[in-house]
């Protein structure tokens, strides 16, 4: 059977048992910081089953993109390597909401597989959760599965858990005996041994509890949440033991072997004895399960980047590309290869034609990126993995430059240097990671709600229960009387807040824009008559349709249940709806200049600025940016009224709204109009006509990611106070140059070519280079100041089982990492045999850097000198034995690190 009958048949049989049929989620979970990416069919349910949402039905049937790369599950070093595990698939899944449990999810399962799919009953199996006697007993009893057929397993095989946090329970599963010949060595096999001859093909979770970080506790009703990855019930429906047999990577393998002129072999009794064609198996399975997760994440909003959700794509993409140059050194391989994804793929996701364009430009372009880089960046590591011996450690500050400036993975580099059975120590890569993100300060973390934020989302909750979502009235009003329906002080509920209190406020009805889209809150005050009362409200959030204004009480007592008026801070407001209203003009400017490959890739709109993330795959020049501001200008001054609507979804696409990539969008929603030149989906507050904006001006134009540019722009006021103060500047070097302004010229549109040979700009460049040598020469008297006979005086004599040498100890107040090392190198030289310790001195944290003379490296290790200093100061790192280099985060213990290594020399 297809692989397309069998989701179409699973759709239609939990159909006709009662279930609505749901569309997937995006791969981005959507309000939930806990995940990476959607990693199980039932994310998107994760409030029904906490009972925190009420469902549209209480059976729902779905078919879920998911991912494994990251996170709790994480299948990416598996994938090629194993017959089922795969960084994107499809999960078929059959839910209740408080309805049915094990009786019926496990009648439905046995039906479904046994009948509809006729798979014969003798080749399943069962497990159930060790103490679960309910579900073994329906297994035996009602279904008539023999009880040697029944295995029972603990919490690591039979209890599911989404990650650390969240809805959770016991499972049964179902798996499929391949038989003993299916590969070699699977005659010997049991179910208890966890082989691939037996595939467990459909999970079924009975979720009665809740993880919330302090202990399990139950669920206001058990609900089931089932599991069936499409890749291995289609493997088992083909008759292929290898899920990368059957027709849904079928036609990606065949591409790739086409392209690259090799044979696919897919007969396990062959490739256990050819090294060969095991290596290129291997390959093409890579790059079709790569091709596959490439194409969905980029189309459901994720873009390569260097950090988060990005970095994880980049490192599939990346992966992907490598195991293909093992294949071809064709450049174009992995693009055809996702090109025939969408082809294959668009059947059932048709938005993957919509999205066509940005997924192959995004490939494409990290392919030419990663290309350019990795013969270079593999070059550089091959000569250093040929000093190596087998057995011996790369040096981390290798694998560190490999990354950093050349784009590898640290996944990619171990790789490559386990093909010549080197090490890698990632533990002090990451260290080095740290310690350059401190400096950078830059970081994405991902983590869950604190106890604050799980009260206040249940809180919303119970209020949604009673009263239904807040209205809100902020489109039209900026003042508003509403009723308080709930006051919250820190993760509790409270019947009043008084002078100097801060907490939360949620009313009936709200003219506070909450936080969305890339527009902040509205900010403003809240009066109170009854008693008297004013507060302060500094931010306005959205959660499960309840608006919650974080206030400060300035004078009074506010009381729940009673009457206030809301006043919005009009000023701010305007200043965000002139910001907000120019990025859809900035929008659709860019579109008519770059293309209309360009997409939003994010946003902020406050009342200081707007920033706007798009798609695009080279700096903008100073024509296109003069181009874009102009069109926008344009548009202000044409004095467009700006309208508003709310359509259905289709029929606003239909009418050529612009529906932001990668967003979720309800049945019903609210369309911004400008004029002829920009028409898209929204639920910010905009300016009445364009004219309000009064003036566009771009600040900045950099990049963000790979083929993602970042505008920073101004508009109203602040607008006018940039452009004056660029004047008056200007107008002083121009003075201070006797230069006269040419009145012409101003009536003429501006040419960038008329700054190509500006004076000014002159002056500037040769100011530039004359800082870049002062900087050079700052640095060599940094090093030529410093004493090195004076430190190797102070060295201290160590003689550790018959091996002398001489300890440096060399505490210095410096922080460039280059410096310090061309130093170690110096005072190596001059003590010939000896440890050379440096440590530099840093914000966060402080460089260390240990080298070891040849002659005793043999026998004393840099990396454990490195890791018995950490120990007492804090830090990590590692390195050559020759060599190592980390970062300590307590200067205050060297004198205690010193006293401890010397005392170990001796």
């Amino acid at each position: 059977m297809e692989s397309k009958k069998i989701r179409d048949h699973f759709v239609k049989y939990f159909e006709k048992q009662g279930h609505q049929h749901l569309p997937s989620s995006s791969l981005i979970p959507e309000d939930d910081p806990t995940l990476l990416f959607a990693n199980a069919g039932m994310n998107q349910f994760k409030n029904k089953f906490l009972g925190l949402e009420k469902p549209e039905s209480k059976r729902a049937v779905t078919v879920q993109k998911v991912v494994r790369a990251g996170g709790k599950h994480n299948d990416l070093e598996n994938v090629g390597h194993t017959a089922r595990h795969h960084t994107f698939f499809e999960m078929l899944g059959n839910f209740s909401f408080g309805d049915y449990f094990k009786d019926d999810a496990i009648a439905f399962a046995w039906e479904f597989l046994t009948q509809e799919l006729a798979i014969p009953k003798e080749k399943l199996y069962v497990t159930v959760f060790e103490s679960d006697d309910d579900a073994a007993e329906i297994w035996q009893k009602k279904i008539g599965v023999p009880k040697d057929k029944i295995y029972r397993f603990g919490e690591k095989d039979n209890f599911w858990r989404m990650g650390d946090t969240g809805p959770c329970g016991p499972c049964s599963e179902i798996f499929f005996d391949h038989g003993p010949n299916c590969y070699p060595g699977a005659d010997k096999e049991t179910m208890e041994d966890g082989g691939d001859r037996f595939v467990e093909i459909w999970n079924l979770v009975f979720m009665q509890f809740n993880e919330d970080g302090t202990g399990q506790k139950p669920l206001p009703s058990p609900s089931v949440d089932t599991g069936s990855g499409l890749e291995r019930v289609a493997a088992v429906m083909q008759n292929q033991f290898n899920n990368y047999d059957t027709d849904i990577f079928s036609p990606i393998i065949r591409s790739a072997a086409n392209q690259s002129k090799k044979d696919y072999v897919s007969d396990p009794h062959i490739l256990k004895d050819d090294e060969e064609a095991r290596k290129t198996t291997a390959a093409m399975r890579v790059v079709a399960d790569h091709a596959r997760a490439t194409c969905f994440l980029i189309a459901d909003g994720v873009l390569p980047s260097n950090e988060g959700r990005g970095y994880v794509l980049r490192r599939i993409m990346r992966r992907g590309i490598r195991y293909g140059r093992n294949l071809t050194d064709s450049q174009d391989l992995f693009s055809i290869l996702v090109g025939t994804v969408i082809e294959q793929m668009s059947d059932f996701y048709p938005y993957l034609l919509d999205r066509k364009k940005i997924i192959m430009r995004n490939v494409q372009d990290e392919t030419k990126r990663f290309l350019s880089t990795l013969d270079q960046g593999t070059d550089i590591l091959n000569n250093q993995l040929k000093k190596l011996n087998p057995g011996d450690q790369l040096d981390t500050e290798v694998v560190f430059k490999l990354y950093d400036t050349f784009g590898f993975p640290v996944d990619l580099t171990r790789v490559m240097a386990e093909e010549r059975n080197i090490k890698v120590d990632e533990s002090a890569f990451e260290a080095r990671m740290e310690e350059s993100k401190a400096q950078a300060r830059a970081s994405w973390k991902g983590s869950g709600p604190d106890s604050d934020e799980q009260s206040l989302i249940a809180i919303t909750h119970e209020v949604h229960k009673s009263s239904g979502d807040t209205e809100f009235t902020g489109y039209t009003e900026t003042s508003e009387t509403a009723q308080v329906l709930a006051l919250l002080k820190g993760g509790d509920r409270s019947e009043s807040l008084k002078k100097g209190d801060k907490g939360y406020i949620i009313c009936d009805q709200t003219c506070f824009y909450a936080e969305s889209g890339g527009q902040v809150g509205d900010t403003g005050f809240i009066l109170s008559w009854a008693p008297d009362a004013l507060a302060k409200v500094t931010d306005c959030q959205k959660k499960n349709g309840i608006f919650i204004l974080s206030i400060e009480v300035l004078e009074g007592e506010l009381k729940s249940q009673t009457e206030i008026l809301q006043i919005v801070d009009e000023s701010r407001r305007r200043a965000i709806m002139s910001n907000h209203s120019a990025t859809h003009l900035l929008h659709a400017a860019l579109r008519k200049v770059l293309g209309d490959h360009v997409t939003q890739a994010g946003s902020l709109v406050d009342a200081t600025r707007l920033r706007f993330d798009f798609t695009h795959n080279q700096p903008l020049n100073q024509h296109e940016i003069l181009a874009i501001e102009s069109l926008v200008n344009e548009q202000v001054g044409a004095s467009h009224s700006v309208q508003s609507s709310v359509k259905t979804y289709d029929q606003a696409v239909a009418d050529g709204a612009l529906a932001l990539f990668g967003e979720k969008y309800e049945d019903e929603v609210r369309v911004i109009k400008m004029g002829p030149f920009s028409m898209e989906l929204c639920g910010g507050t905009h300016v009445g006509n364009t004219n309000d904006i009064r003036v566009f001006k771009i600040v900045t134009e950099t990049g963000v990611s790979s083929g993602v540019r970042r505008i920073e722009a101004l508009t109203g006021n602040l607008a006018f106070n940039y452009l004056n103060q660029l004047t008056e500047q200007h107008k002083k070097l121009l003075q201070e140059r006797n230069h006269r302004i040419d009145w012409k010229a101003l009536s003429e549109p501006l040419n960038p070519e008329q700054f190509a040979d500006s004076p000014i700009e002159d002056d500037i460049l040769k100011l530039q280079a004359k800082i870049k040598n002062l900087e050079k020469s700052f640095k060599d008297v940094q090093s030529s100041q410093t004493d090195f006979d004076s430190l190797i005086s102070q060295a201290h004599d160590f003689n550790i089982q018959g091996t002398s040498g001489r300890l440096v100890w060399a505490p210095l107040q410096l922080d460039d990492r280059k410096i310090l090392s061309e130093m170690t190198d110096k005072i190596k030289d001059k003590v010939q045999s000896g440890i050379v310790v440096v440590i530099g001195q840093g914000e966060d944290s402080s460089p260390l850097i240990v080298s070891v003379t040849k002659d005793l490296s043999g026998s004393i290790k840099a990396g454990d000198v490195i890791k018995k200093i950490t120990a007492i100061t804090g830090g990590k790192g590692g390195g050559r034995p020759d060599f190592a280099q980390g970062a300590i985060q307590d200067r205050g213990n060297l004198d205690k690190a010193k006293a401890d290594l010397i005392g170990g020399l001796n």
